[in-house]
């Protein structure tokens, strides 16, 4: 299948740009540049949104709360969400529409994390705030109103990665217990070589140049260790068994695609309870384009999503 006519539109205003890369701008003016061109143009309501800090691994860190319900009396769901971009690129700000939509649909509570972000903090220091953050809210669960049997995490692309890191960290350390994982189109094997790295490496929102930059951002320049370190590329654990039950979603027009759906199937092969599918026509980050320009294929993703985590949040409580 060719690239889906609404996705198409967003690559030729892609192409009709500046073509800025990287290494053009100090890495605090590019952000602001990636910022400006993905700024979403629609917001979801949702009934309370905030920002808190909570501790970070270094110290104190920025979450943004999306609360469809506040005045509920009892617990509440609640999804931990890691924003994507690289570990170098993005903020709770870019992400807002897509947590905003994922609180409002599912009825859960979203809190978004603002890690430390590379190369100014290379790994684990965005792995380590992920944790850091993940298992302070876990502990807090009475102060914020949330269920502590029905916490999810999920994140796109590098927040996949962080997400499903966070997870191994959370096995090896023993930290609280997560109920579920969304992992959208994540980099779970940050160097692979598959035939979605070959066939989409130009052209398709997601460029070689740029992937590697941000690698080479994250890991940095002396770590020797990194292209074998499961909390860099998820995919080489030895033991994914212990997961949570997940559902992974993909992209067929997505040099990330491959690895994805291997996880998933990972996942599946050790037992652990995963929903994969792959969204045809469509690029790396098609959920935040969504809220760019029209994309029915994106609100299907996000609704897909949203389904998913009632499925895993509220049914198993009675509530759906």
């Amino acid at each position: 299948m060719s690239v889906h006519p609404q996705a198409q539109v967003l690559l030729d205003l892609m192409a009709q740009r500046p073509q800025v890369q990287p290494t053009d701008l100090p890495v605090v003016e590019y952000r602001a540049y990636i910022e400006k061109i993905s700024r979403p143009r629609t917001v979801p309501e949702v009934a309370e949104v905030r920002d808190i800090q909570l501790p970070g691994a270094a110290g104190p860190m920025r979450a943004r709360i999306y609360n469809p319900t506040p005045n509920a009396s009892a617990p509440q769901p609640a999804l931990i969400y890691i924003h994507g971009g690289g570990w170098c690129l993005s903020s709770v700000e870019s992400h807002d529409s897509v947590c905003r939509a994922l609180a409002h649909q599912a009825n859960i509570v979203v809190l978004s994390l603002d890690y430390r972000l590379a190369p100014e903090h290379v790994f684990p220091a965005g792995l380590e705030d992920c944790y850091a953050a993940t298992q302070w809210i876990s502990k807090h669960v009475n102060e914020l109103n949330l269920d502590p049997a029905r916490l999810a995490m999920g994140g796109d692309s590098a927040g996949g990665n962080l997400t499903a890191a966070t997870l191994l960290l959370t096995h090896e350390r023993k930290g609280a217990p997560i109920a579920f994982q969304l992992l959208l189109y994540p980099a779970v094997h940050t160097l692979a070589s598959n035939q979605s790295r070959q066939q989409f490496a130009e052209g398709f929102a997601l460029d070689k140049t740029l992937s590697n930059w941000m690698f080479q951002s994250y890991v940095g320049s002396s770590n020797k260790t990194a292209l074998t370190d499961p909390l860099v590329s998820p995919l080489l654990a030895k033991d994914l068994s212990f997961m949570p039950p997940a559902f992974v979603l993909t992209a067929s027009h997505d040099p990330l695609r491959d690895e994805g759906k291997a996880y998933a199937e990972r996942l599946q092969q050790e037992g652990v309870q995963c929903l994969y599918k792959c969204y045809e026509g469509m690029l790396h980050g098609f959920l935040n384009h969504t809220y760019l320009l029209p994309l029915d294929v994106g609100q299907q993703a996000i609704s897909d999503c949203a389904r998913h985590l009632k499925d895993a949040l509220h049914t198993a409580s009675g509530k759906l």
